[in-house]
Formats: C-alpha cells, sequence, structure tokens
C-alpha cells in the first residue's frame, strides 16, 4: 500500500467517526441526563410539591372569635335539639321513632361540630361528658319543664337549619359544606321526618 492509501484509510475512518453507531457522550451539560432521568426528576418535583402543599392544607387553622363562636353556638343547638327531640319522644308515642331519628342525627352534627372545633383549635369541646359533671344548668341537659311538643320542635329545627344556613354563607370550605348539610338535614327533619 502506498502512504496515499493509507491516508485515505484514516481519512474515512475520521468521516466515519462522525456518524456514530453507539451513544458517544458529549460534553455539552455538566451532567449527563437521560429520558428516564428527566422523568424521574420531574416525578420527584411533582411529589415534592404535592407533599409541601397537602402538608400546608391539613395543618391545624386556627379559629377564633366569629367563626368559633359560630361553630361553638351551633355545637350547642345541636346537643340541645336532640335533648328535645329526646323529650318530646317521651311525650309523643306516636312520633318516638322518628324523634329518635331527630334525637340520633342533632348528636351525630353536635359530634362532627365538636370534632371540626376540636381540629382548628386543638381543645376538644365536648359539652356532654362536661354536662354530667357540672353542677351549674346546661342547654345540653333535659328541660325541666314540660317536654315539647310537636310543632315546637318543627319550630326548633326550622330555627336551628336558618341559623346554621346563615352561619355557612360566613364560612367557606369544609365547614361551610358542614353548616350547609346541618341546614339542609334540620330543614328535611322538620319537614319531612315529622310531618
Amino acid at each position: 500500500m502506498t502512504t496515499h492509501g493509507r491516508r485515505n484509510m484514516f481519512v474515512a475512518r475520521a468521516g466515519a467517526a462522525i456518524w456514530h453507531d453507539v451513544g458517544v457522550p458529549t460534553p455539552i451539560a455538566p451532567f449527563a441526563l437521560s429520558r428516564r432521568g428527566l422523568f424521574r426528576l420531574a416525578g420527584a418535583a411533582v411529589l415534592s410539591a404535592t407533599t409541601v402543599s397537602v402538608s400546608v392544607a391539613c395543618g391545624r387553622e386556627e379559629i377564633s372569635g366569629p367563626a368559633l363562636d359560630s361553630l361553638t353556638a351551633q355545637l350547642r343547638a345541636a346537643r340541645s335539639d336532640a335533648a328535645d327531640a329526646t323529650a318530646a319522644a317521651t311525650a309523643i308515642p306516636d312520633y318516638a321513632a322518628a324523634l329518635g331519628i331527630v334525637a340520633a342525627q342533632r348528636t351525630e352534627h353536635a359530634d362532627a361540630l365538636d370534632t371540626e372545633i376540636a381540629r382548628a383549635t386543638g381543645i376538644s369541646t365536648d359539652t356532654s361528658s362536661a354536662d354530667t359533671t357540672s353542677a351549674g344548668p346546661t342547654t345540653t341537659t333535659a328541660p325541666t319543664g314540660p317536654p315539647p311538643d310537636l310543632a315546637a320542635v318543627r319550630d326548633i329545627l326550622t330555627t336551628s337549619a336558618r341559623s346554621a344556613a346563615e352561619a355557612a354563607r360566613n364560612e367557606s370550605g369544609y365547614r361551610a359544606g358542614l353548616l350547609g348539610s346541618i341546614s339542609a338535614s334540620c330543614t328535611v327533619s322538620a319537614l319531612v321526618v315529622l310531618a
């Protein structure tokens, strides 16, 4: 072979080196990021953003003032309505089952409100155990006078429904939904269950 032939061979090999048959790292970036690595990085970013937003959203939301007073008033009304429905059930045997349902629902409303107040403030406001130990009169004990009649229980539930609906207008998010569902339940109890 002549030197000229060898030179052509090197030129051909140099030209062939431009067309890589296998992946050759190029020093464009300080690190190489494959497509799989890019997806992992994007997934980690989404996961961390989700974790941060969930931890912020699920954190304890401090409430005080009118919002706390509104929830506490709704809690007291629910316990009082449950006591009134229970007392009326003993006096009106024809509606005892319906009044029992109303009392159970209003007790569930009070428990849900107590849970929300405890979640938001970190303090439980469970008044059912405190009522048995306190010496003073409370709104959740059984009424000392005669039990309310059916019309009075309907009026009490209608008043509670209006009060919960008004409180829901001043709230947002979960509390608004909770108070709205309590209002709807009281309305149904007054107009349908006790009809």
